[in-house]
């Protein structure tokens, strides 16, 4: 028998971007491990059945039996390998793939591939601003699926790809690939720090020129391939007071980004847009002009002299330790609203890290007793929404404090992701300032 039709596995924005793309090329099939239980909590679910009637929504126990007749399963980013609708697939040897494959499959244009635990948006955002003036745009975990912009006629694509979208990459001939930095984060998705690890440098495999952090082991390539090797190569390098760029120092004073985890990511940006012809002038331009994304370290000002930083995009713990210490000053009280769903984290350096910087700890989600559980000696206390940890945040400040969210986690047990939490810290203080 002929097998001729592709399953999408999985109705997020990603899935649904792979139901648009695949419709009219091939029989598409569509299934979704909610539908028998929550099918309301399918995002695109209506919008597949309204636009693409003809595309088979599979039944609950009727997925085996569709895979007699698939060609490939083309699974969403958040299904992790050990998925079981993924190994029935392996079992009857049904190719497994993923939405960067397909963009793959049919881009003309150089790509750009880029990943890292942390910095990962901005160093993609600051790319494509460098070389906006040569066609090239930012997509992919950034927020718009890669599918989505095949249509745009762009002259090259910036994508930021997540360890998710990496682990079951095929094939990645990316012109020039990056990691930013390894930390431990989504052990709840992969087995093991190695296993994430490891998902990472598949970002490699194809590439044709990486760049990566002598600073950083786990970012160099496990392979032989031509790069930059960021803090080895005096011409590319993070100095005190600024940056090295291909052996032109650039002054913090030209640059609107603050913190050296920032430094390092225009760096790298630098590095990768200059072996794609951008030039020097350009960069600087870039680096004069861009102040950052919104929920990253983003001061929302202040209310009553205690100002209010939010910095929802702290997802993971390292991020968080690393956003602690940024804002840390021995002259005002740290006051830190933490928590949500932990991805399987160890909490214990974070614990370190509040007791020696922070005064105050309001614990916010799923995870919040488990955080509370490594904190030894700063005084903590739990809220149940963010208004709630906003409010006690207030009650126990005063002028010359600093209010910080820096969550250490994931946001899926009370927000639909990082920037509708941000938003949530963003209205109460906007509440407070009224």
């Amino acid at each position: 028998m002929k097998r001729e039709r592709d399953i999408v596995l999985g109705l997020g924005a990603t899935g649904y971007s792979v139901v648009r793309h695949l419709h009219a090329q091939c029989p598409v099939s569509v299934f979704d491990s909610r539908l028998g239980r929550d099918a309301l909590a399918i995002p695109f679910l209506r919008n597949v059945r309204s636009d693409y009637p003809d595309v088979d929504v599979i039944p609950p126990k009727g997925y085996k039996r569709a895979l007699e007749n698939a060609r490939r399963v083309i699974a969403s980013p958040g299904i992790p390998l050990s998925n079981s609708m993924l190994k029935w697939a392996q079992i009857e040897r049904i190719p497994v793939v993923g939405d960067i494959d397909l963009f793959m499959e049919q881009v003309k244009v150089p790509v750009i591939g880029i990943t890292g635990t942390n910095g990962k948006s901005t160093t993609v955002s600051l790319v494509a601003d460098m070389m906006r003036t040569r066609g090239f745009v930012a997509c992919g975990n950034i927020g718009t699926p890669v599918l989505d912009m095949l249509k745009s006629k762009s002259k090259g694509y910036v994508l930021e790809l997540s360890s998710f979208q990496l682990e079951r990459l095929q094939r990645g001939p990316f012109k020039v690939a990056s990691i930013l930095n390894i930390s431990e984060d989504h052990l709840d998705h992969h087995e093991s720090m190695e296993e994430y690890v490891a998902a990472k440098q598949r970002i490699y495999q194809d590439a044709q020129f990486a760049v990566y952090d002598h600073l950083r082991p786990e970012t160099i390539p496990t392979k032989r391939i031509p790069g930059i090797e960021l803090n080895r190569d005096p011409s590319w390098k993070v100095e005190e007071d600024g940056i090295v760029i291909k052996g032109e120092f650039l002054s913090q004073d030209e640059i609107a980004l603050k913190g050296s985890h920032n430094l390092q990511n225009l760096l790298t940006a630098s590095a990768i847009a200059t072996q794609l012809g951008v030039k020097i002038n350009e960069v600087a331009r870039t680096a004069r002009s861009f102040e950052g994304l919104p929920h990253r370290a983003q001061s929302l000002g202040s209310v009553a002299g205690v100002e209010f930083i939010n910095d929802s995009k702290a997802s993971n713990v390292s991020a968080a330790i690393a956003s602690i210490k940024r804002q840390y000053d021995e002259h005002a009280k740290l006051i830190l609203i933490c928590g949500g769903d932990g991805k399987a984290a160890d909490f214990k350096k974070l614990g370190e890290c509040i007791d020696e910087f922070v005064a105050h700890t309001i614990l916010i989600g799923s995870d919040a007793q488990d955080i509370a559980t490594c904190i030894e000696r700063t005084r903590y206390e739990f809220a149940q929404s963010m208004d709630a940890a906003v409010s006690v945040a207030v009650n126990v400040s005063q002028s010359g404090d600093r209010v910080l969210l820096a969550p250490a986690c994931a946001s899926f047990d009370m927000f639909t992701d990082f920037a509708h939490r941000g938003t949530a810290f963003n209205n109460c203080v906007l509440g407070l300032q009224a």
